[in-house]
């Protein structure tokens, strides 16, 4: 979880520092605490939040208060339409399509149908030169490690299915999105990240790829 926050404080700095979009639609984004995107971006960049859980978007709401340009609404990620549509977050694009989009540390909580579903949608939104940043969670884990096994398996008692996937699995699921030039990066090279935070019993959980990759999906 820590090696996915760094990369996700670096994110926010190159799309918007480096990349210069203005615009990041964050899906799935959880209570946006210390150093989420919103604290990392370029000022004046609009910073749209989202999440399932309707407890989760009232503290949000609490936490974000007199943070500039950065809104949260309630919404599935399964689902981006809604928030793509919601009347509100029209408002605040003006139109703008050509926009920065993160789905991180969600892939794995999707089945097949529903990431596929969700990439496609985006897709279809977006305008020509929008980015996604995508995370290909729990790519290679280590499922036959008792530590793995028994997290998935109290996942599955509260309802929730993990899904661990070959890189080869992510490159088909996240069609018609294809990664840019420097394709699917394992969390541990990824830029700017410090990989020493993984212990060695993490990596032996987690796999060489620190528990998955990162890519930047275009059209």
């Amino acid at each position: 979880m820590r090696l996915q926050r760094a990369c996700l404080q670096d994110i926010a700095d190159d799309l918007t520092h480096k990349r210069g979009y203005d615009v990041v639609i964050d899906f799935a984004s959880g209570l946006p605490t210390q150093d989420h995107i919103h604290t990392v971006v370029k000022p004046g960049t609009l910073v749209i939040y989202s999440d399932i859980d309707p407890v989760v978007v009232e503290f949000a709401k609490e936490i974000l208060k007199g943070a500039p340009d950065t809104y949260i609404f309630q919404s599935d990620a399964r689902h981006p339409e809604t928030l793509l549509s919601n009347p509100q977050v029209l408002e605040l694009l003006q139109g703008r399509r050509d926009v920065a989009l993160v789905l991180w540390g969600l892939s794995s909580f999707l089945n097949d149908a529903e990431l596929n579903t969700t990439m496609q949608a985006v897709y279809n939104w977006s305008g020509p030169r929008a980015t996604m940043v995508f995370n290909a969670q729990g790519t290679d884990i280590n499922t036959n490690d008792p530590a793995v096994m028994q997290v998935m398996a109290l996942y599955e008692r509260m309802g929730v299915k993990l899904h661990a996937r070959t890189l080869s699995q992510h490159h088909d699921l996240v069609r018609p999105w294809r990664a840019d030039e420097q394709g699917f990066v394992s969390l541990l090279n990824w830029h700017g990240c410090d990989s020493t935070v993984m212990t060695p019993e993490d990596l032996q959980m987690m796999g060489s790829a620190g528990g998955g990759y990162g890519a930047y999906l275009v059209k």
